[in-house]
């Protein structure tokens, strides 16, 4: 599909344009388009005969990685291939296709973009690219979120925070919606579609793999202590319950290795330490500055949560925030 085709796909030129700033190149001439370098392979990890995912290690996007840190998954069925999260880019959107051609001939048929955060729908434009009238699915406020200033918001600061590694990337909104609670018979593969209110965001969305009793869980839940700001502490809270009770043996992060239903314990008790706490100690009339020293003397944050990437930099905002949400939950 040339680019000027591509453009008219994603987009609608009647409709507007979204990302304005990520694709003002393709105004001039095809001959003109500026593409970063080529993202380099990462190897899939197989975690069921069906199921894999791409482990970026890094916790944040930089020059070096291609802005390359979070995980995208695939799901091969007997119909054809369906990506969850495509990653930061087209270069690793194109990586994330490679990958895939190596393991099976089969096409992608249907994309799942978890969240409206960049790492996890700007690699669609590669998916649109390769595979035209692919399906790409998400969540209304998600969707809605990608094509307001979003999409702008987030290609700029992969690029920045890359050194312009994703140039040439163009903003391709999902076009189709869940709710959650949907079921997609694929072949001989059943996925299950959950939303359990505002964990991460309010349109996270987990894809749960019936027959391998696995779920990606996108970024609900993670070993990494990054953005809370889109999110709730008392919705994730509510979340790793309902997660935990679908019974699955596999946990499909958005960020680090793919866990047992022990990340949901981890995640939950985090998330009780730092909202009971606020709740708790703002009763007792303390600032979220003088609350801090309480909530990161308590063992778990101790022993288990001071591990976990961006910990020191940013437990001190977190504890901000759940004061900030459980203040509004007396109203």
């Amino acid at each position: 599909m040339k680019r000027r085709d591509l453009l008219k796909s994603v987009f609608g030129l009647s409709a507007g344009l979204v990302g304005m700033s990520a694709i003002k190149p393709l105004y001039a001439s095809d001959d003109m388009v500026i593409r970063a370098d080529p993202m380099y392979d990462v190897a899939p990890t197989k975690v069921t005969d069906r199921c894999y995912y791409i482990l970026a290690k890094d916790p944040e996007p930089s020059p070096e990685n291609h802005a390359f840190f979070n995980n995208p998954g695939f799901i091969i069925t007997s119909e054809g291939v369906v990506v969850v999260d495509t990653g930061s880019s087209v270069q690793i959107g194109e990586m994330v296709i490679r990958q895939i051609k190596k393991i099976t001939d089969k096409p992608v048929v249907k994309i799942i973009n978890t969240h409206y955060h960049g790492d996890h729908f700007l690699g669609n434009h590669a998916f649109v690219e390769a595979y035209p009238g692919v399906e790409i699915y998400a969540h209304p406020s998600c969707i809605a979120n990608i094509k307001s200033d979003n999409g702008e918001f987030w290609y700029s600061f992969m690029q920045r925070n890359s050194n312009n590694g994703i140039s040439g990337t163009i903003v391709a909104p999902p076009t189709k919606v869940l709710n959650g609670g949907e079921t997609m018979k694929i072949g001989d593969t059943t996925i299950n579609i959950h939303q359990f209110g505002t964990a991460h965001t309010e349109s996270d969305l987990m894809v749960q793999v019936v027959e391998d009793k696995l779920v990606y869980m996108g970024d609900t839940a993670m070993r990494r202590v990054a953005n809370m700001r889109d999110g709730s502490f008392a919705g994730t809270i509510h979340t790793m319950k309902e997660v935990r009770a679908l019974g699955c043996d596999h946990h499909l992060l958005g960020h680090g290795p793919h866990d047992t239903v022990a990340i949901c314990d981890d995640m939950q008790q985090f998330c009780e330490i730092i909202y009971d706490g606020a709740l708790k100690y703002m009763d007792e009339g303390l600032s979220d500055f003088e609350m801090k020293p309480k909530i990161i003397a308590e063992p778990f944050m101790q022993n288990v949560a001071s591990n976990w990437p961006g910990y020191e930099s940013t437990i001190g905002s977190f504890i901000g925030l759940a004061a900030a949400e459980a203040e509004k939950s007396l109203f």
